[in-house]
């Protein structure tokens, strides 16, 4: 069982008693430790994937090892990784024994990120040098190489109770990001929902989300609170977590021992299969994937916990999303989450972001769907739908323009084929794109009329436009309130209210 003074519990069959124990904990166990009363020894040590819990105090030095993947190339194989241990110092010494990967010029294979002005060298990563040293710092999270397969190992003062000081700050209005690196400051797992619902992070984070760097997929994979299958923090495990815009975004997160547990199977790095359309997206060399769930708690809007969006605390060339139906303020989503019902009447807009020239293969993965529903892919270039959920099919399309946006894709869930008649004038994204502009996504190409009308009924703009898939307007200088747009094409008439502020 989970006993530390169980006998049974250690090859031994004696529980441990005395300061002079070297105790080991394996990985890949039934069942891993919890111990309920101060335990004292000379050393500790936890195998990659093993976990242990203590409800009081652990006296003697703890070391936790983590298994890391090698991948050659000096911008493959990163894993993002922190100390569950306090006082493990890095510099020679220790990238010598933990094999850590040399880099060009005096670049060692640790990093810190700022979320700072990024440097124009490096950008938001800074390494260590050569002869350089620092300590893992609690909660912190650090992107670490090392030049072969293995274990890197942290050894310090074991984290017994809550850490309340993990600073996270916001810095998109001076060149930053609000993005911040953290990890798992303990040796057991850490429930996700438990974290991001802890009141004093809700507060301060801009949405209940977390992202993981994947170097197999070479990818940041966002998890949230409102997932049905919760996802487990690792012990070593280093994640991003955005802070809301402005100085609200600015304090101290909290990791409480209460969102401890164990976990038979590893996380680490690791994603849990769901019901859902995952759209997939390579280039031959890079693989990148937007995942749409049907979940009865959500909505056609943001739904903070369910909905995640797409990292971009670091620059990515080439990647897919989507965006919101409803409410849409113009953010990219890895993962959207829509109402498990009338799924035939919801039209997701998909983005792409990639360059000239390349050559696009669309694939999809539909698990859990109604039987009857099929899942297709509409290029609005090319007027094609093509069905993506059955065996082997893929949309292959060679770019002859930049991508960086929706208006070209959608998503279509229909029980019936599809043809270019099909597409309904009330799916149209409306939405503010900044301040003064009025932006409309998915128009058919064709003469188009805008009319804005206030509360009141008086029409206070009419324009006259050539409409194209991403169409942006100049809005007049109105005051703040509720309006009403009038929008008239060839496919007929639509109505919609919009908040000016």
């Amino acid at each position: 069982d989970n006993s530390l003074t169980e006998p049974a519990n250690w090859d031994t069959k004696a529980a441990p008693a005395t300061t002079t124990n070297n105790l080991v904990i394996p990985a890949g166990l039934t069942n891993y430790p919890t111990a309920t009363s101060a335990l004292t020894v000379n050393s500790l040590t936890l195998e990659s994937g093993a976990s242990f819990i203590t409800n009081s105090t652990v006296t003697g030095n703890v070391t936790y090892k983590r298994n890391l993947s090698f991948t050659a190339g000096n911008t493959k194989g990163w894993h993002l990784v922190g100390a569950p241990v306090t006082g493990q110092a890095y510099n020679n010494a220790y990238v010598t024994a933990n094999s850590i990967a040399s880099g060009t010029g005096n670049n060692r294979g640790i990093a810190t990120y700022s979320n700072g002005t990024p440097n124009p060298t490096t950008g938001p990563w800074t390494y260590l040098q050569a002869g350089g040293s620092g300590t893992f710092a609690t909660a912190t999270g650090y992107s670490i190489k090392t030049s072969a397969t293995k274990d890197i190992s942290f050894t310090g003062t074991m984290n017994t109770s809550n850490v309340n000081d993990v600073t996270i700050s916001s810095k998109s209005g001076s060149g930053g990001t609000d993005f911040n690196l953290i990890s798992n400051p303990f040796t057991s797992y850490v429930n996700a929902k438990l974290f991001l619902e802890e009141a004093v992070n809700t507060a301060l984070l801009d949405s209940e989300t977390i992202w993981i760097w994947n170097p197999t997929s070479e990818n940041y994979e966002a998890k949230m609170s409102g997932d049905a299958s919760t996802f487990q923090i690792a012990p070593g495990q280093g994640f991003f977590v955005k802070a809301k815009a402005g100085a609200s975004g600015d304090g101290d997160l909290s990791f409480k021992t209460t969102a401890q547990s164990h976990q038979t199977t590893d996380t680490f790095l690791k994603t849990a299969a769901n019901p859902e359309v995952q759209l997939n997206i390579t280039d031959a060399t890079l693989h990148r994937y937007a995942k749409v769930y049907y979940n009865e708690k959500a909505t056609k809007g943001f739904d903070n916990g369910y909905d995640g969006e797409t990292f971009n605390g670091v620059a990515n060339a080439f990647d897919v999303f989507t965006q919101l139906l409803e409410n849409n303020q113009g953010k990219n989503y890895q993962i959207q989450s829509l109402p498990n019902q009338d799924l035939e009447d919801m039209v997701i807009p998909v983005g792409i972001k990639a360059e000239s020239g390349k050559e696009i293969t669309f694939t999809a993965n539909a698990l859990n769907l109604p039987a009857d529903i099929k899942v297709f892919l509409e290029d609005r270039n090319s007027n094609t739908f093509t069905r993506l959920d059955d065996a082997n099919s893929e949309y292959k399309v060679t770019l002859t323009e930049t991508l960086n946006g929706i208006g070209r894709f959608y998503l279509h869930t229909k029980s019936s084929v599809l043809n270019t008649n099909d597409v309904a004038l009330d799916k149209l994204s409306i939405y503010k794109s900044n301040h003064n502009t009025l932006r409309i996504i998915g128009l058919k190409q064709g003469n188009a009329n805008l009319k804005l009308f206030n509360i009141l009924g008086k029409q206070v703009m009419n324009i006259n436009f050539k409409s194209t898939e991403i169409k942006d307007i100049t809005l007049p200088k109105v005051s703040s309130g509720i309006y009403i747009i009038q929008l008239t094409t060839v496919a007929g008439k639509l109505n919609k209210k919009i908040i000016l502020e």
